[in-house]
């Protein structure tokens, strides 16, 4: 493995690059640093977000983060997701990459949430030896973060900092200090945060975070949603003074996303504190005396994820045993902290599948619809690592639920596609340039291929009509009756993307017959005699189609040029 510090520059004071923040990026180029970019939300993905991606990249230095590398799991290490975390790097030549010390599931299901380990001898050798492979398959050290955690299991006997500093010297991998976690994980699990940060190797810190958070009196929950309270500041200024050196430093604010000047107001703060950071205040003293162990067992660490995951997953797991294995707090006691996580993950998942379907949400009505959401939470797991494909497997439910409701399964496939079109990787499209450059009778023997980005389907419904009706309605609300089902009509549509925009094309059923037949690889020629004899077109009306349909195609780039 390459010289460790190359990958590690000191860059100053950044942003995590957040879409409603792209238009002010774009058109001002803001005087920021750098900024970080969530790795997953870009390396399973080949539209828009990597041109908007290229654009940011020519302006700023950029960093990866990445939430999924799950690097504390049982699992064997998911070589798709390295594959592709590999690629995006070389591709934008990151300053350095990032993720957390946490697990997201095991037995190949994925929970999108950043689990706690057992801070164990057993789950530090398990760590270090999988940081060290995913550095050498990357050929570059990593940083991980400290995640806020919101439970502790009984049966961990290295204090938190420790692990994370073993974790670090052991592994050579490098730190993402999240101030904010600090002082969560502090507040709920009753430690002390100096004594916290001075048991951190602060020389291995490449990378701080400062965020908001949401503070329930009993325990506080890491929200990213909010102004840095000022002990977090405290801590953030003691940081930066032990560390004897200005630390790359980030805002990370991620959900009710303010404006770009309170933001960037934000940023300021923290240069600001950095250049300030000797006088800091006193830091704040939250330590409570450490419960006794009670997990006398030592359960394995694959158990314990299981039993953690079991009990997340499952709604009606009895967690009467939880305080068996998970460590009690004052005020807050296990069956609390399970149900953070147990929560976070149902609302998470609906939140990221429900936001998909507006369509069906309008037809079903919210109760339905709702419920619908619920069940498909309850009984499906998610297996991929992106977050974003959740939601694609919710036709094949509707299809199973409402097994009378052919429209509705026919909405659901609809919007699904119109999703999941954003993301195919980008093909260049055959232009009437390429055709002239050929003979006729080489055109005529050509086989035609679709754009990556495209889906032609038949529907029993008039779908794209009825998508029409709904989002041209004034002063729609989700309290709005949901319009009527239509009367069955079969109709055909071309969805596809065009320029990194979505488009969707209403054809004639000739027109996508003629299409299917092409796309499977029949020749221009033959293609062209099938369609006459199956509709019995004469030549001149064959003729006139034709003619208007390639125009068509080409005009909205539906056809793949080969390269």
């Amino acid at each position: 493995m390459q010289s460790k510090t190359k990958f590690f520059p000191s860059l100053g004071f950044g942003l995590g690059l957040r879409i409603p923040h792209y238009k002010e990026i774009f058109e001002h180029t803001p005087q920021v640093d750098w900024f970080e970019i969530i790795s997953e939300n870009f390396m399973d993905t080949g539209g828009q977000a990597k041109t908007n991606l290229a654009r940011i990249r020519e302006r700023y230095p950029v960093v990866m983060h990445g939430v999924a590398l799950s690097i504390g799991t049982v699992d064997p290490l998911d070589s798709d997701y390295l594959k592709k975390l590999k690629i995006l790097a070389h591709q934008i030549k990151p300053a350095w990459i990032s993720d957390h010390l946490c697990w997201t599931g095991i037995a190949h299901k994925n929970t999108h949430d950043l689990l706690p380990v057992p801070y164990t001898a057993e789950a530090l050798k398990h760590i270090v030896t999988r940081i060290k492979q995913v550095q050498d398959y990357l050929e570059r050290p990593i940083a991980l973060e400290n995640p806020s955690t919101y439970l502790e299991f009984s049966g961990s006997d290295i204090p938190e900092a420790e692990f994370i500093s073993a974790m670090a010297i052991e592994s050579g991998c490098h730190l993402l200090l999240d101030i904010n976690n600090v002082y969560v994980n502090c507040y709920n699990h009753g430690l002390d945060p100096q004594a916290y940060i001075d048991a951190l190797p602060l020389d291995r810190v490449v990378q701080i975070h400062l965020s908001g958070h949401s503070n329930f009196g009993t325990h506080i929950i890491d929200t990213h949603d909010d102004h840095v309270i000022a002990p977090v500041w405290s801590l953030y200024k003691y940081v930066t003074h032990q560390a004897g050196r200005v630390l790359n430093t980030m805002i990370e604010w991620d959900d009710n996303i303010p404006s770009w000047d309170i933001l960037y107001a934000e940023l300021e703060k923290a240069q600001l504190a950095a250049t300030d950071a000797k006088n800091y205040a006193p830091l704040p003293k939250i330590e409570r005396a450490p419960s006794t162990l009670i997990d006398t067992s030592r359960s394995s660490l694959q158990f314990a994820q299981l039993r953690l995951q079991e009990s997340i997953l499952l709604r009606d797991t009895d967690s009467d045993d939880c305080g068996l294995w998970i460590r009690s707090k004052e005020g807050f006691e296990p069956a609390a902290q399970l149900a953070v996580y147990r929560n976070a993950y149902r609302y998470r998942l609906f939140d990221v599948t429900a936001v998909d379907y507006p369509l069906l949400k309008q037809y079903l009505g919210v109760r339905t619809f709702d419920g619908l959401i619920k069940r498909y939470v309850e009984q499906t797991s998610s297996r991929h690592f992106n977050i974003g494909r959740y939601a694609s497997h919710l036709p094949k439910f509707v299809a199973e639920q409402l097994t009378a409701d052919v429209f509705a399964y026919e909405l659901a496939t609809f919007e699904n596609a119109l999703v999941q079109m954003h993301d195919p990787e980008e093909t260049v499209a055959l232009t009437p340039e390429d055709l002239a450059a050929m003979t006729a009778d080489l055109v005529m023997t050509s086989v035609l291929a679709p754009r990556a980005a495209l889906q032609l389907f038949a529907f029993t419904y008039p779908v794209n009509e009825y998508y029409i009706a709904v989002f041209e309605m004034d002063n729609q609300t989700d309290a709005a009756a949901p319009p009527l089902r239509p009367e069955p009509s079969q109709s055909y549509v071309a969805v596809f993307r065009h320029e990194d925009v979505v488009w969707r094309m209403e054809l004639a059923e000739n027109e996508y017959w003629l299409l299917k037949k092409l796309f499977a690889g029949t020749p221009i020629n033959q293609a062209l005699e099938d369609l006459q004899a199956e509709f019995a077109l004469p030549d001149a009306d064959l003729s006139e189609h034709i003619f208007s349909w390639f125009s068509r195609w080409m005009r909205n780039g539906l056809l793949r040029r080969d390269t």
